[in-house]
């Protein structure tokens, strides 16, 4: 079963949003977690339960090494909008 989703939850996945539509190209999980004030394994989780909303992607650097970058699954998700990809029924009231 699914469990619901906070409103810390939602706020968090929003900020995420703002950031990787600002950087079209993604960042590393590692990058967004700073960016919007949040830890690590919190957007990692978020990146994990909503792949709907974030594509993960690799990206070989100069030195052959392999970079996850995550970027927005479609362009068309922003702020406004993304609470119908979660669906409304899947915010919690807390």
């Amino acid at each position: 079963m699914e469990r619901k989703i906070s409103k810390e939850q939602v706020r968090n996945i929003r900020k995420m949003i703002v950031e990787l539509r600002t950087n079209p190209g993604g960042l590393w999980v590692r990058e967004i977690a700073r960016r919007c004030g949040i830890h690590m394994e919190t957007a990692r989780r978020i990146i994990e339960r909503h792949p709907n909303i974030f594509k993960e992607y690799a990206d070989f650097t100069a030195y052959r090494i392999n970079l996850k970058i995550i970027a927005l699954a479609d362009k068309k998700i922003d702020e406004n909008n993304y609470l119908k990809v979660i669906g409304r029924r899947g915010v919690s009231k807390e």
